[in-house]
């Protein structure tokens, strides 16, 4: 299939374009209740000078684009949405934001492959989801594959809906915003510097350089992520899946159907990081002075750990599993995958 990344579309449904059919099938990587499709407040339309909106205090932004790159940076004053240069068909719309209804998000858990994990790796060093929390809304709960977060949103007229039929769109935000939901489509997301919660789903590829937040992403295409902050979710389908990250990221959970994964660890927070892979393989790659727990398992693939002993206390190897603490131990980092390889490594 023929990608069409560096101009915004994809040019035939193909593996990825099928995506929606196949892995969700398997996954449902989050559900959120946006009412933004409620009747609009405001619209702001211009023939020649740029679309925006100003709303008292941080933004709760939604972007539904159905083709042409998108470009989301900060830059504008607190509560202010910018699209300059007013591109063709573009619509600005603002709507109330309900705090009851808009802010359950149903992450999944990790355990696509868990009943096949070996039990000698099993029994060392448990590979147990984490638990829904008994406190949050008993109806999402309800869902034993789903994990419950609640966003604090404010109540008011801060939503921004921005409707983008096919034009590249740039759009300029507050350097802090209260939740960005990118509905993308076809379209390839670039997102950058910015600050606060957000949700990407698509078909194309994602990049996302210096954001901070809660964020989760969904998509068919190739994910690229660079100096990242908070809370990460990931889930592609063929697509590849590469990260470079510090301790400030907090906590990491990726999921490939059968692209590969590259995370290079410069430090962690307090984990735990989880990488499940189906066919793809793994490439993990660390850096001098990182501490942390790692299990590492392949089905049908072989594990490999090239890190120095002097570096890795390996507690547990085999072929086809490894257990090891660096720098005295820290963080847990979890990696499986289906029928691929897994590799550990210094970092380049």
């Amino acid at each position: 299939m023929r990608r069409g990344a560096l101009h915004g579309k994809v040019e035939s449904e193909g593996p990825r374009g099928s995506f929606a059919r196949n892995i969700m099938k398997r996954i449902n990587f989050f559900a959120i209740a946006l009412g933004v499709l409620a009747a609009p407040l405001a619209v702001v339309l211009s023939a020649k000078a740029d679309l925006a909106q100003l709303n008292d205090g941080a933004p709760l932004t939604v972007i539904n684009s159905t083709g042409g790159r998108i470009t989301v940076h900060p830059g504008e004053p607190d509560g202010l949405v910018r699209v300059p240069n007013n591109a063709p068909g573009v619509q600005l719309s603002r709507f109330n934001v309900n705090p009851q209804t808009m802010g359950s998000i149903c992450v999944p858990r990790p355990q696509a492959f868990s009943a096949q994990r070996p039990q000698a790796l099993e029994n060392k060093r448990g590979f147990h989801p984490p638990a829904t929390n008994p406190n949050l809304n008993p109806n999402l709960n309800a869902n034993p594959n789903c994990r419950v977060t609640h966003l604090p949103l404010r109540e008011g007229p801060h939503g921004v809906a921005i409707n983008n039929p096919g034009s590249d769109l740039e759009v300029s935000v507050p350097s802090r915003f209260e939740l960005m939901y990118i509905k993308a489509n076809a379209s390839p997301v670039l997102m950058e510097r910015t600050r606060g919660p957000f949700i990407i789903t698509g078909q194309n590829d994602v990049t996302l350089h210096g954001v901070a937040g809660m964020g989760y992403v969904q998509t068919a295409g190739n994910v690229d992520v660079r100096n990242p902050a908070g809370i990460l979710g990931i889930a592609t389908s063929v697509g590849r899946i590469t990260v470079a990250s510090g301790p400030a990221l907090e906590r990491l959970q990726l999921y490939s159907q059968s692209g590969d994964i590259e995370w290079t660890i410069a430090g962690v927070g307090g984990g735990p990081y989880r990488l499940e892979l189906g066919s793809g393989a793994a490439h993990i790659y660390v850096r001098p002075g990182v501490g942390a727990n790692i299990d590492a398992t392949s089905i049908g693939g072989s594990v490999v750990n090239l890190l120095d002993p002097s570096v890795a206390n390996v507690g547990f190897s085999g072929p086809h599993a490894v257990a090891m603490t660096l720098g005295g131990g820290g963080a847990q980092i979890i990696v499986h995958s289906q029928n691929g390889s897994i590799t550990i490594a210094p970092a380049p």
